[in-house]
């Protein structure tokens, strides 16, 4: 049987694609669903349509998604964190902050699902983030990440002091532990 879809199908075809199904398939599943039309003559010309249409707007999004990947590609930008004298962060970098960095620093909106990082970022110094925007689009944001002035070298003082302030355990000499 060879059916017209009506809806994008995994492992299928795309909206409007020409298909031959297993009788089975097409009368039991994908008609009843909505997710395809049987192939007549008056249906292969509005397919024909439908497949115009997509392309058009499969062409606007890719438009939108190169305009986006202009805006956000080697753009730089400098988040500033709490870290330790060796650079380590007190927390870490998510794709929220490089986002709101990017908003701050260049006005420009980025969404922070589209941020592919491995992990967030846990030390001081320069990364590169990849944006994922569309399909096989991507774009590289630098992100250079800098201790809190003064915030690293004085938490560890503060630690160091508080550590020998802190009254120490006596040991046990011999005697019963219980």
């Amino acid at each position: 049987m060879e059916v017209i879809l009506t809806k994008n199908v995994d492992h299928l075809g795309q909206r409007g694609s020409i298909v031959r199904v297993a009788d089975g398939y097409g009368r039991n599943y994908l008609l009843p669903k909505g997710m395809a039309i049987l192939a007549t003559k008056g249906a292969r010309k509005q397919a024909e349509d439908m497949q115009r249409s997509e392309q058009r707007r499969e062409q606007q999004r890719r438009d939108g998604a190169m305009t986006e990947r202009d805006r956000l590609h080697g753009k730089a930008v400098t988040v500033r964190a709490r870290a330790t004298a060796q650079g380590k962060l007190y927390g870490s970098v998510t794709p929220k902050d490089v986002c709101d960095a990017l908003h701050d620093t260049h006005g420009v909106v980025a969404d922070a699902d589209k941020c592919r990082m491995e992990e967030h970022i846990r030390q001081t110094g320069q990364f590169t983030v990849h944006f994922h925007v569309y399909k096989d689009i991507m774009a590289d944001v630098t992100v250079t990440v800098k201790a809190v002035e003064g915030e690293g070298a004085e938490a560890e003082a503060q630690a160091a002091e508080e550590v020998q302030r802190a009254p120490k355990p006596k040991p046990v000499i011999g005697g019963d532990a219980g």
